[in-house]
């Protein structure tokens, strides 16, 4: 039996998303009730956090726990069941009290806080949940955790009792909980009006909705019905999506804005300079080019290895993130007890690439594809840089596609409809993020990859509580990967915040690739 119970905790890391929504301004009005007399409480400041990109909606079978889909608009509003700690991997209580598995880790019992509301009124309690993770697996709602869910039989035990029974044992599901599952909506707002719901968020986190004018400003106030006794610290809290890299850190610099989060490494130097506070987090995965695996012409791993060939990323780092220092060797940081020291990415090599695509082309399939990315400014030079880089070799043609943030979340994090393609995972403890991306049955497989060895390396950790087995298992995965080059990693992930220069923050406390547990955060 595996329970984990209720403990603080504070850290820090953030990251960077380069992909802007282009949406129809739009001012919503909080419909959420609760206590509205904030007399007493003692809060009291407005704090605005810079975004680099506008969400599409808050909900939970829209938004995942990720800076790119609105996961820290959604962690003011909804809260977290639990939340993934970033120096010990285990998962944190939050809303919920403890989870604990059973059946050979085939049952889990999740408990809930006693008196835990929405803003509404509505009562956060096992039925809740239940609907919201039923929700997730109803195919009509098109939830992002469709596949994370697929197979699970939920039971409200009690009104603070959620049993789970899951189609495969898995000894870290509340790792799973916490990375997938843990956002909770009220069920009274959603079954009122399940089409605005996402445009008008009710949960029970410390913030609630007081209006939002898209791609301009959400501003959330304080929920004086939250759970936590005395929080949060803020009475106002305003998020700006701002994608300018100069712009964010002008405002930063000049008081229009306390604190932003961002993996844009420049911008963390720079921010150094101007005498602002930086915290910055190494995390293993990173900033990968992946690859269709499913279909021509990324379906032959001697393609997939000729481009990653090609590529130098030293240089790219050096001159684009002016630092070749930020290179990435292997997929997890040397500091993780899992690493791989043999398991290296192989890049560099002009001479190995042009043979390969010189096979490809006698056999008939000359490498031409279409590179589809986001139109930030450093996707867009790490694109170009890739162009000249091609430029010279032959059997290879490359085309550039750039979409604004709406329709590439829609064509390559939705749709997974690319050929090759910009992207990033970050992560400390690597279940479920490194299941959900690799496996053949992962809920974020994007590359359509389908390696049985790796999916039974990655049965087999999730499976187990042995360090042992579990480091045995992901390093076989790392070696697969660098052997089989379903994407190729050529940057670090790190997480980084941050604060405005007149900006003195207190109980900064952050998890997953850039979200901020705001119960804790104030302005001193």
């Amino acid at each position: 039996m595996r329970t984990v119970n209720s403990t603080p905790f504070s850290t820090r890391l953030l990251r960077r998303s380069g992909v802007v929504a282009g949406l129809v301004g739009l001012t919503l009005g909080a419909t959420a009730c609760g206590g509205d007399d904030d007399a007493g409480s003692g809060a009291s400041g407005s704090m605005t956090v810079l975004i680099t990109q506008e969400a599409k909606g808050i909900d939970p079978v829209m938004t995942t726990v990720s800076s790119l889909t609105g996961g820290n608009q959604a962690a003011a509003v909804f809260d977290m069941l639990f939340w993934i700690n970033p120096k010990t991997g285990k998962a944190e209580p939050q809303i919920a009290e403890s989870a604990t598995a059973a059946e050979g880790n085939s049952v889990w019992t999740i408990k809930l806080k006693p008196n835990v509301k929405f803003s509404d009124g509505t009562a956060l309690d096992a039925e809740a949940v239940k609907f919201n993770w039923e929700r997730h697996a109803d195919p009509a709602n098109r939830s992002v955790q469709f596949t994370a869910v697929k197979g699970m039989k939920f039971e409200a035990v009690d009104g603070l009792t959620v049993k789970v029974t899951l189609p495969a044992p898995n000894a870290h599901f509340d790792l799973v909980v916490a990375h997938n599952l843990a956002f909770i909506g009220s069920p009274t707002a959603i079954r009122s009006d399940p089409k605005l719901f996402a445009q008008k968020p009710v949960g029970a986190g410390p913030f609630k909705l007081k209006s939002w004018m898209r791609d301009s400003q959400l501003t959330l106030e304080r929920n004086n019905s939250y759970w936590g006794q005395g929080k949060p610290a803020l009475k106002e809290l305003i998020f700006k999506p701002v994608m300018d890299q100069k712009q964010r850190l002008a405002a930063l610099s000049s008081g229009q804005a306390q604190l932003m989060t961002t993996a844009h490494f420049p911008s963390t130097e720079q921010a150094r300079k101007d005498g602002m506070t930086v915290t910055l987090d190494p995390k293993s995965g990173g900033f990968m080019t992946m690859f269709d695996t499913s279909k021509p012409p990324f379906n032959d791993p001697r393609a997939r290895r000729a481009f990653a060939l090609i590529m130098n990323p030293d240089d790219r780092n050096q001159t684009i993130q002016g630092s070749p220092g930020q290179t990435l060797k292997g997929l997890f940081q040397p500091a993780s007890p899992f690493a791989n020291p043999e398991a290296v990415y192989a890049t560099n090599n002009r001479v190995e690439a042009q043979k390969l695509l010189d096979e490809l082309a006698t056999e008939g399939k000359s490498l031409n594809f279409t590179y589809t990315t986001n139109s930030s400014a450093s996707a867009r030079l790490t694109a170009e840089y890739w162009l000249t880089q091609i430029g010279n070799m032959k059997n290879i043609t490359m085309k550039t596609e750039f979409l604004e943030g709406a329709a590439y979340i829609q064509k390559v994090m939705i749709n997974n409809d690319f050929q090759a393609s910009e992207f990033v995972i970050t992560f400390d403890e690597p279940e479920p993020v490194l299941y959900n991306f690799t496996h053949s049955k992962g809920s974020e497989n994007r590359t359509k990859w389908n390696n049985p060895t790796v999916d039974k390396a990655l049965d087999d950790a999730r499976n187990s509580d042995d360090p042992a087995v579990r480091k045995a298992a992901y390093q076989t995965v790392q070696a697969e990967i660098v052997k089989d080059v379903p994407f190729f990693a050529y940057e670090k992930s790190f997480a980084a915040a941050v604060q405005g220069k007149s900006a003195k923050i207190d109980g900064l406390s952050l998890f997953e690739d850039g979200l901020i547990l705001f119960d804790r955060i104030a302005l001193k």
